[in-house]
């Protein structure tokens, strides 16, 4: 009988723990298939493992299909640079640069995994080009062991973790935007029976704020799924027509004109027939929504709920062919790819040109570092906690591989022997990838871990391994630095952009805005709202929910006359 502390830690959370043994195990054995192909870098099919496992199939399977796409062109590109710039140490590092500053705007215009294969193309590209820059004609070579390695690791992970993982998280995902709605409709409902006190007025901002962490998840558990983007536009449409339900109801609830603060009693009783609906997947019959009410704010919230239970019919039934009608426009972040790819140049560059004045011999790895880093981060709005947790895994993992290396491994050995020895690393592995708070770290110590240690090489390559670890010590400790002082990310900082682009919103459409921008403002802010509510900032999320909710009713009402002048019926049109 296993022990009560041991017993309580499987326990704890099953999937997890399996998810962590079967990626060190497929990393492994990924590590094994690379050294028996004697491809060089083998360590690398491996730190593929570690970065593409996902919790649930589907999120794998699109997690490998950008790592093989980002590679692949960043090794090109690689290839091309040291091609056309050998013997041009300064044109070669303006052209990583560039590439690195490319690669990193680009992340910040996607979402997810594209935005991950943005960031492995611009890292990949400074791989290539630097992990052995004096003897530039080995880089097709390796770019070469970068890809295959890559694809060795992409099928131990499919193999191993993709047949042990569940296939998508959809369905907990449905059920807790069903759960958030009918939460969101009963208080709605409570709000026009005036039965909301002030502390049940702040529960219903609450729930507004969840809408903005489900609009977060989306990618994250949808993707990679049979139907995927078909699901995410719909259940993204309903998080969205919820939001609308939300500002209407209380817009009527605190109206100053006592005739159209009067709520008929029918739509508040829809409001909690349309919650039960939300709650009870067969809660019989449908929710009659016919009204002869012709106030405009009645109508606006009857239209609002009525596209909220459509919505959540569509995601009740399977994918068809079509994308169906969207809700929300997503403007491209300009402003943040930007400056993501100026942050990137503001870091790459001055280390580049530190290394080619001092002529250092593990100059190259310093940079390395450096560019690897940066680009994984310059797009990342987590900010210092991510850095932190990122920084302890590398020094875990370089100062492992050193001991490795001169106690476990002083003298060159077989390669079973090496691979032998791996095992205890992968198990320590497996028990940080069970818990969310120590999974980046892990994932850090094993890459930098691998990358010193080199196990499929029976002596290391390059430089001493002490020269090597202070390189990439120093490299990646000016780009954490950078990222802490030079044009600093994090969640409070994005939220200020995205409210400045709601406020601009509003005084576009108070100066009489016309055309596309008027006609779609309504799906920018909603787009924007959802954004500006995700994440766990120090700021008050109930106070992001109150402000996005009153932006909503201020554009609707100063869009409102140019609407009626035009013959338009803006409560039909805003959720066509």
């Amino acid at each position: 009988m296993l022990p009560t502390g041991l017993r309580s830690f499987l326990e704890r959370d099953p999937p997890r723990l399996r998810f962590g043994l079967a990626t060190a195990a497929a990393a492994w054995l990924a590590i094994v298939l690379a050294a028996a192909l004697d491809l060089p870098n083998g360590h690398w099919a491996g730190v593929t493992v570690l970065t593409v496992s996902q919790p649930t199939r589907g999120l794998l399977f699109e997690k490998c299909l950008w790592r093989l796409v980002g590679t692949t062109a960043g090794a090109l590109v690689g290839i091309g640079l040291l091609a056309a710039f050998a013997t041009h140490p300064a044109a070669a590092l303006v052209g990583l640069t560039a590439w690195l500053a490319c690669c990193a705007g680009m992340s910040a215009l996607v979402r997810h995994f594209r935005s991950y294969g943005a960031v492995l193309a611009g890292y990949t590209c400074a791989i290539v080009a630097l992990i052995d820059f004096d003897h530039p004609a080995s880089v097709q070579h390796i770019a070469f062991g970068r890809i295959a390695c890559t694809v060795i690791g992409v099928l131990a992970a499919t193999a191993v973790t993709g047949l042990l993982m569940p296939p998508s998280g959809r369905r907990s995902l449905l059920d807790r935007a069903r759960q958030s709605g009918a939460e969101l409709l009963e208080r709605c409902s409570g709000l026009l029976t005036g039965s909301l006190g002030a502390a049940d007025q702040g529960a219903l901002l609450a729930v507004v704020a969840r809408l903005g962490d489900l609009d977060a998840e989306v990618d994250e558990v949808l993707d990679g799924a049979p139907g995927a983007r078909w699901r995410k536009r719909r259940l993204r449409n309903l998080l969205a027509s919820l939001l609308l339900v939300a500002s209407r109801t209380r817009a009527l609830a605190r109206s100053d004109d006592p005739v159209q603060a009067q709520a008929p009693p029918e739509l508040k009783a829809l409001l909690g027939q349309a919650a039960l609906r939300f709650r009870y997947k067969d809660f019989p019959g449908s929710v009659p929504l016919a009204s002869a009410d012709g106030r405009p704010a009645v109508a606006d919230t009857r239209a609002a709920l009525t596209a909220a239970l459509a919505d959540l019919r569509d995601l009740e039934r399977a994918p068809v062919v079509g994308n169906g009608p969207a809700r929300l426009e997503t403007p491209l972040d300009w402003q943040g790819a930007a400056r993501a790819a100026t942050r990137t140049t503001l870091c790459v560059l001055p280390m580049g040109l530190a290394w080619l004045a001092t002529g250092w011999a593990a100059g190259s790895l310093m940079l390395l570092g450096t560019c690897v880093f940066v680009t994984l981060l310059s797009a990342n709005e987590l900010g210092a906690a991510m850095i932190r947790r990122i920084v302890l895994g590398v020094l875990a993992g370089i100062g492992l591989a050193l001991a490795f290396r001169a106690f476990v491994l002083p003298h060159p050995a077989g390669l079973t022997v090496l691979l032998l020895a791996l095992v205890p690393v992968l198990c320590v592995t497996a028990a940080g990838l069970t818990f969310r708070l120590t999974a980046v770290s892990t994932v850090e110590f094993n890459n930098f871990f691998l990358m010193m240690s080199q196990p499929t090489h029976l002596t290391p390559l390059g430089p001493p391994l002490a020269h090597q670890g202070l390189a990439m010590l120093v490299g990646i400790g000016v780009a954490a630095l950078a990222l802490h002082l030079v044009m600093p990310l994090d969640i409070e900082r994005r939220k200020r952009r995205l409210r400045q682009a709601l406020a601009g919103d509003l005084a576009e459409l108070a100066g009489g805005a016309s055309g596309k921008r008027r006609a779609n403002w309504e799906a920018r802010t909603l787009s924007r709202g959802l954004r500006l509510l995700a994440g766990r900032g120090r700021r008050d999320r109930t106070a992001d929910a109150e402000d996005v909710l009153n932006m909503l009713e201020r554009g609707r009402t100063l869009r409102a006359p140019s609407d009626a002048f035009e013959g338009r019926d803006p409560s039909v049109r805003s959720v066509a």
